[in-house]
């Protein structure tokens, strides 16, 4: 394992520097998977942190090299007031190029089994990134692969923005008792009943393989997720469809913009309730976005999504807009019991956390 030294941390305990420390591994491994992007912007991580909810329970793993360089990382975040899935613990392991196959991904690998077990989670859930090798690792451990999953983006350049347009023309033809509205910023009180409601329509996105509870969120989540945006700087845009007849909410779709990332949009949820399609509200949503978009963000030369491979609906809405596929993503599992078993067979114990 050579003369690494790992530590751990609440990372909402995290100094300045110790921030500025993590965005520099982050912009290292961002520099090999999405060289197009800028890095990350330490003002904001440092906001972001900040502004995390204290009632969180996380515990970062880190990873230095002899000289003192941050080279990797692992962790766990759960959340105590909303656990929707209690056997399962989402995570990572990451290691900088130049550290890699000198054991500090397993030795990382141990921490975060370690934390499994303290926690009770019997179950391991990670994604790799088609750009980077965490798929070789994760075959060699003897995980599962449960999804797959791309990023794809739409390239403003390559828009039809007359499709577009008649897309927008058609809604109301199409779904004659349907209008669209929505705000930008913070769900409106008035509003977050309905929201809180109507974004559970995620919950009917393919899953594939990978077993989970559906995900429930509540006002106070919310609004510590927009706590967060704010105090980062990340503007987001909500569209709803409304059925005008009773005023039910039938769909959503909503991106955000980060000032800091001038190029890029990112889509969030997109969702039409089941009892709702039929009528292209999903393209009608998505074309009246992409067209804001295009008229208000000049500057901006992509928007991107992820979609499970197996969402043929709205990989359907997506190619007809010209969506490409730009990154792969394979989601993985793995029993702590089998990991923690991989691990001895490598000589490996797991460590006091």
């Amino acid at each position: 394992m050579g003369n690494y030294r790992y530590t751990l941390q609440n990372p909402l305990e995290y100094t300045d520097e110790e921030i500025a420390q993590s965005v520099d591994l982050t912009n290292a491994i961002q520099a090999e998977a999405l060289p197009e992007d800028p890095p990350v912007v330490l003002e904001q991580a440092i906001a972001q942190f900040r502004n995390m909810p204290k009632r969180l329970r996380r515990t970062s793993v880190r990873a230095w090299s002899p000289d003192g360089e941050l080279i990797g990382s692992t962790g766990i975040r759960i959340d105590p007031d909303h656990d929707d899935n209690p056997d399962l613990l989402f995570g990572n392991v990451t290691v900088r190029a130049d550290h890699r196959r000198q054991g500090v991904g397993t030795q990382l690998l141990a921490y975060f089994v370690a934390l499994a077990k303290k926690e009770d989670r019997t179950r391991l859930v990670g994604d790799t990134n088609g750009r980077l090798p965490g798929a070789e690792f994760a075959e060699l451990i003897g995980a599962e692969i449960k999804q797959a999953v791309h990023m794809n983006h739409l390239p403003i350049a390559s828009v039809d923005v007359e499709k577009m347009k008649q897309w927008v023309a058609d809604g109301p033809v199409r779904a004659a008792d349907y209008e669209i509205f929505g705000w930008d910023g913070n769900v409106p009180e008035e509003h977050m009943e309905n929201f809180l409601d109507a974004v559970l329509v995620m919950n009917t996105a393919p899953r594939d393989d990978l077993e989970m509870n559906d995900f429930t969120i509540t006002a106070d989540q919310v609004r510590e997720q927009e706590k967060v945006a704010n105090a980062v700087g990340v503007i987001p845009w909500q569209l709803i469809a409304r059925r005008k007849s009773d005023g039910a909410w039938a769909g959503i779709h909503d991106v955000s913009w980060n000032p800091e990332e001038p190029d890029t949009v990112y889509v969030g949820a997109t969702g039409v309730r089941p009892e709702h399609r039929g009528h292209a509200l999903g393209k009608w949503l998505k074309a009246v976005m992409t067209l804001r978009v295009i008229e208000e963000r000049p500057n901006v030369t992509s928007i991107r999504t992820g979609n499970a491979d197996s969402n043929d609906a709205m990989l359907g809405i997506n190619k007809e807009m010209g969506y490409v596929p730009f990154i792969s993503q394979t989601v993985w599992e793995i029993s702590t019991a089998d990991a923690e078993q991989w691990l001895k067979s490598r000589g490996v114990e797991l460590p006091a956390v």
